[in-house]
């Protein structure tokens, strides 16, 4: 079995410079929550939107973050040889968008 790259080898450099210090480096992990934060606000209004009324708009745009988000932690996963940070971090996001958007919809927020 070969031995895994260089971590940051395996992102492209935009990750490299604009995604992974705000989840490696812990004195930017507010601004990280914080940006997380609004990404639920986006995605949980999608979720009850596209299950709520069948529109192909939501449930293509959940299917792309979602394939998007899979594809990250394969990148991840080739990179380190196990799960990291980032998909961690991808997995609690939808967890938590889900929980948002159960939450909401029992409530009759939204």
């Amino acid at each position: 079995m070969s031995s895994p790259a260089e971590p940051n080898d395996a992102w492209p450099p935009w990750v490299q410079s604009w995604v992974l210090p705000y989840l490696q480096d812990r004195a930017l992990w507010p601004v990280a929550f914080a940006l997380l934060g609004h990404v639920v606000v986006v995605l949980a209004p999608l979720m009850i939107w596209g299950a709520r009324t069948l529109n192909p708009f939501p449930i293509l745009a959940l299917t792309l973050m979602l394939v998007a988000s899979v594809h990250a932690s394969i990148i991840e996963r080739r990179a380190l040889g196990r799960s990291g940070v980032v998909a961690v971090t991808l997995a609690l996001l939808w967890a938590v968008s889900v929980g948002v958007a159960v939450l909401t919809d029992r409530t009759g927020i939204f």
